[in-house]
């Protein structure tokens, strides 16, 4: 049993009386301290301990919060939650993308084929892609009416020269066709287009009907029921070139324009020279 400590002797001076277990729990408290204080002091700072405890899970959240408030993250960081964003834009540019979809209003007509297939020469441009029709048939289909009106609103009120151009395709004729006949169908195509568009407002002096016959094809050497279906068109093109490019100018427009006819001025003759003698 413990002994009690003796209340004669002074509490500062160590009496014989005091239990000696005192004096080794104060060291062992003394030892703990300082052992406690090593460990804090050797803890590792906040900078050197990065988000590593992160699971995968988290860092994608947060990733996904920090992209939805428009964060950039630097090139040059460390931290795992920026090179996962990084690494996140690498693999879009390395993705095939969207097909070529957009979020932005798109103020041209709806096409079927999202790749060009016109190159012309010039200042001119297509509207419109392909009007497709039926297999020896110049009449306009519903889907082809629907975006000859979004054509309409493209080119209806402008002055440019607008090229209509109808094709044939091998498959549309019976074989042993002659070439006129061919032209002929190209042309009829040319024509309902042209008509349609003059109905709607366009203005028929801007308009130019051509019939290509099968000399310009999209696709050749395709067999199947519908591989010849894009030679079967109407193509639209606006060109740069104004109609009053190639038209009479009004006389009112010439003389403001055209330098005045002013009389050459009289040559006056010296005092020695003589006047040349008129011939008889």
């Amino acid at each position: 049993m413990a002994k009690t400590a003796c209340k004669k002797c002074d509490p500062h001076e160590i009496c014989e009386e005091c239990p000696e277990w005192i004096f080794t729990l104060a060291d062992l408290i003394m030892c703990m301290m300082g052992l406690f204080v090593i460990l804090w002091v050797l803890k590792p700072s906040p900078r050197d301990n990065p988000k590593n405890a992160l699971s995968e899970e988290e860092i994608t959240v947060i990733a996904a919060i920090k992209e939805a408030f428009g964060y950039v993250p630097n090139a040059n960081s460390n931290d795992p939650i920026d090179l996962h964003m990084l690494m996140k834009k690498v693999e879009r540019m390395k993705s095939p993308g969207d097909g070529g979809k957009t979020e932005l209003e798109k103020k041209g007509p709806e096409g079927t084929d999202p790749e060009v297939t016109t190159i012309r020469k010039g200042k001119q441009a297509s509207v419109g892609g392909k009007l497709l029709f039926e297999t020896g048939g110049a009449e306009l289909t519903r889907e082809t009416t629907s975006r000859l009106d979004q054509i309409v609103q493209l080119i209806r009120g402008h002055r440019q020269i607008v090229l209509v151009k109808g094709h044939t395709s091998l498959d549309d004729l019976a074989d042993g066709t002659t070439a006129q006949q061919k032209m002929d169908l190209s042309y009829r195509r040319a024509k309902a287009v042209a008509d349609y568009l003059m109905d709607k407002g366009v203005e028929p002096d801007i308009l130019r009907v051509q019939g290509c016959s099968t000399s310009e094809p999209v696709t050749q050497r395709r067999y199947g029921p519908d591989a010849q279906a894009s030679n079967r068109r109407v193509e639209v093109e606006v060109t740069a070139t104004l109609v009053e490019e190639f038209q009479d100018r009004p006389v009112a427009a010439q003389m403001s324009t055209e330098p005045a006819n002013v009389p050459a001025p009289e040559r006056v003759l010296s005092d020695d020279a003589q006047p040349a003698a008129s011939a008889q």
